[in-house]
């Protein structure tokens, strides 16, 4: 579990701390705080453990300058996650983790090489070494004496592969949490259900409790999800008593319940990044679905980092997390345009209470 993070010179970030990090962590503030970019941050050191986000089959690193707008990737708008596009400054990203181990990511301004030394653009600091990844493994480049650098190509195959084995003996949990964060936000497509994720929920047969889901809130008479030929193919469709709807046609709430249900029923103890849950849902749909991922949430270890507008939802969660178990807080972030340092105010549920009790809603906090 990442325990505190750390973040300079990113987006419109020039610095911001974030200590004591619960199991379900809500980020809320002004439009252009620095919520997002949070949310971006962990997605982008989680790039270092796995370079490919399977959900869009797209790399991150490009994946994270198109969200914004951008329309190229990473070698054509890399600027634009540089605070005041300053690229000869360093994007710092540093987690602290419940293991005790704190990770140090530096972004760099370069183009990517070409395969075979394909070296991604963002370091690793820990004590005495700076980690590159490569395409087939780790270069280190010592800050001592004893260490060696190695760069992969066949004839050091087996260097390689024994620093691999000393770096994932000491930092394994924190990049396997890393490797499986997934990043939920609008841009999702739909279709990676079919493509991608449906394949593994039905051999683990984990679409019954997801259909339950649907029952609950969103098609009381769904009778099962499966698929159905569709021109050359197959497409996934909500089965009812008289007809079949494809999953595609389905309301906004419906779908996005569905696609979030199948992804983060396949996950275990890492990080899920949710972007503004609120969209296209009803309250009363907000809390059939925060029950359903915070249960699974419980049950397989993950942390929840959640950016929102809505004061509903921060009552649903807090509500919720009290009834399963869960450490909860949020966290009020406000940015000084001028400097873009990022002041953050942890509260927690019994902060929020009071706060409303007193007629005060804490999304406006900086006008009270």
């Amino acid at each position: 579990m990442i325990r505190s993070i750390v973040v300079e010179n990113l987006r419109g970030i020039k610095k911001c701390v974030i200590d004591d990090l619960r199991d379900v962590n809500i980020f809320i503030g002004r439009n252009g705080a620095g919520k997002s970019t949070i949310l971006e941050a962990i997605y982008i050191a989680s790039a270092f453990a796995n370079k490919h986000d399977v959900l869009r089959n797209v790399y991150k690193f490009d994946y994270v300058v198109q969200r914004r707008g951008g329309r190229g990737n990473w070698n054509s708008f890399r600027d634009t996650l540089w605070f005041l596009k300053d690229v000869d400054k360093k994007i710092i990203i540093e987690l602290k983790f419940s293991t005790g181990n704190t990770l140090r990511f530096t972004l760099i301004n370069d183009v990517m090489p070409p395969p075979p030394l394909y070296v991604w653009p963002i370091l690793l600091e820990v004590p005495r070494k700076v980690i590159y990844p490569y395409e087939e493994g780790v270069a280190y480049i010592g800050r001592d004496s004893g260490d060696q650098l190695a760069v992969w190509n066949p004839v050091h195959r087996a260097i390689v592969s024994s620093l691999d084995k000393r770096f994932y003996e000491s930092i394994g949990s924190e990049l396997e949490y890393l490797k499986n964060v997934v990043f939920l936000d609008e841009k999702l497509p739909i279709h990676i259900i079919e493509s991608v994720v449906w394949r593994k929920v039905l051999d683990k047969r984990l679409d019954k409790p997801i259909l339950e889901l649907i029952r609950e809130e969103y098609e009381p008479e769904a009778e099962g999800i499966g698929f159905k030929p569709s021109g050359e193919g197959f497409t996934l469709a909500l089965m009812l008593p008289n007809t079949s709807i494809e999953v595609d046609s389905l309301g906004d709430g419906a779908k996005i319940a569905l696609l979030y249900a199948a992804i983060l029923s396949l996950l275990k103890d890492t990080g899920v990044l949710i972007e503004d849950l609120e969209n296209h849902q009803h309250p009363g749909g907000l809390v059939t679905l925060m029950r359903f991922v915070l249960r699974l949430a419980k049950e397989r270890k993950l942390q929840l980092f959640i950016t929102t507008h809505s004061i509903e939802l921060i009552n649903i969660v807090k509500k919720l997390t009290e009834d399963v178990g869960l450490g909860m807080r949020v966290y009020y972030l406000e940015r000084d345009r001028s400097t873009g340092i990022a002041d953050v105010r942890a509260m927690e549920s019994t902060d929020i209470e009071i706060l409303q009790k007193l007629g005060l809603d804490p999304r406006l906090l900086h006008i009270l």
